[in-house]
């Protein structure tokens, strides 16, 4: 029984192969299964948020501002994981970096300062994915 476009649970078909951008045709019988986003990045569970970003600071790791992300609730971060922090009461998305004896924040570019906390930095959570309207 075919379910439509969307199966069970709001799952769409994804089709793999094509090269670039392109694929060879949608007619082919190419489908590997099928792929929910809410399944895929666990937006049913009460620990999951997704946040708007509001600036380009992540641009060169392809997050850019207008997009929504994704957002997991632990206060695990491993260096270099993307994460949702407050500093000093601040919240922030930013890459986590702990060198030594030493936890900070940094952007994906130059031209943003290091964010090192005065008081505090609490991780909120770490980011698994984001999503993006095209138009």
């Amino acid at each position: 029984m075919d379910d439509g476009i969307f199966g069970q649970n709001g799952a769409m078909p994804m089709y793999m192969g094509g090269s670039g951008s392109g694929f060879q045709s949608l007619i082919d019988d190419s489908r590997e299964r099928r792929i929910s986003l809410d399944i895929e990045f666990e937006m049913y569970s009460p620990s999951t948020y997704v946040f708007l970003v509001s600036d380009d600071s992540l641009a060169n790791l392809g997050i850019f501002e207008g997009d929504s992300v994704i957002v997991k609730k632990t206060t695990d971060a491993r260096d270099g994981d993307i994460v949702m922090a407050a500093v000093d009461g601040n919240y922030t998305l930013k890459i986590y970096r702990k060198r030594k004896n030493e936890i900070y924040l940094e952007a994906a570019d130059a031209a943003h300062s290091i964010i090192r906390p005065k008081e505090s930095l609490e991780i909120f959570g770490i980011a698994t994915g984001i999503t993006r309207k095209l138009k």
